[in-house]
């Protein structure tokens, strides 16, 4: 039976416990835990998961007689949707080194990493909401680079081409990975990460500059212990000295020493408050 996804509902009431602070009145912008694929850092935050198109039902017995053998057509899925990857033929045909995709829907395993008889199944509904969006963003490399021809019946498509529970399964665990990751990318404009080096002789350093953290700004800011919601261990942030507070940022009645009141941000033990930089000798 397939497992029902948690609501987004239900993501948004956790989510909003974490933005605000029993320590103050004024509500502490703090985000989920860190789901970001490097695969997948341009990938759109619309819920992308694929509609089936006019093409052919194929069972699976259809599907595996295209393996690209005897110089036959390669197809494989992905999601219950099947791609024509014959001009792939040498990483897909035989004796390509992901022949094991060619002629079945082996989902699970893209993001797994195992490829044997029980890694290769369409089966996904244990996958993590961070897992499902690595699927999807393979599911969208194949739909832009290879022929979409149609879906297979299993775990996405009946007999008729209708989605199945399980795909509802993966939109709405893919609509709760795309809102994590909004509102990471969020966190990320408020407090960018810091820079960070480490060296046998002098230990680890963490520095603010304008650009740290990929984020562009105007301000460098000093580095602080981040703790946020989800996380066992704090991340390095620049914030900012002076101005409102960033969950605060229209205010007039403030102190002008920016985020550094935030309960959720700490000193960094041995290094000076106004320092750009801080050496973690036993970080």
């Amino acid at each position: 039976m397939v497992i029902k996804a948690i609501s987004f509902f239900s993501l948004a009431i956790l989510v909003l416990a974490g933005l605000f602070s029993l320590d103050c009145m004024n509500p502490i912008r703090i985000t989920t835990k860190n789901i970001l694929n490097n695969i997948l850092q341009n990938f759109n935050l619309s819920v992308s998961a694929p509609v089936k198109s006019s093409g052919k039902v194929f069972t699976k017995e259809e599907l595996s007689q295209y393996k690209g053998e005897n110089g036959g057509e390669v197809y494989l899925a992905i999601a219950g949707n099947v791609f024509d990857v014959s001009r792939g033929r040498r990483h897909y045909g035989p004796g390509g080194g992901y022949e094991f995709f060619a002629g079945i829907d082996g989902s699970k395993a893209f993001v797994t990493g195992d490829f044997d008889e029980f890694g290769l199944v369409d089966d996904i509904s244990d996958l993590s909401e961070s897992q499902i969006l690595s699927l999807d963003g393979w599911r969208s490399f194949y739909e832009k680079d290879y022929s979409h021809i149609g879906v297979v019946e299993g775990s996405f498509y009946d007999n008729n081409g209708k989605e199945t529970d399980m795909m509802q399964l993966y939109k709405e665990k893919l609509n709760i990975a795309n809102k994590e990751k909004e509102l990471l990318e969020n966190d990320r404009q408020l407090f960018p990460p810091c820079n960070s080096e480490w060296s046998q002789n002098s230990g680890s350093r963490v520095w603010c500059t304008k650009l740290s953290g990929g984020i562009e700004r105007n301000w460098e800011g000093v580095p602080r212990m981040y703790y946020t919601v989800g996380t066992s261990k704090p991340r390095c942030a620049c914030i900012r000295e002076t101005g409102p507070p960033s969950h605060n940022p229209n205010s007039k009645n403030h102190k002008n020493n920016g985020d550094l009141d935030n309960p959720n941000l700490h000193l960094y033990p041995g290094c000076e408050p106004d320092s750009k930089s801080c050496v973690l000798n036993n970080q």
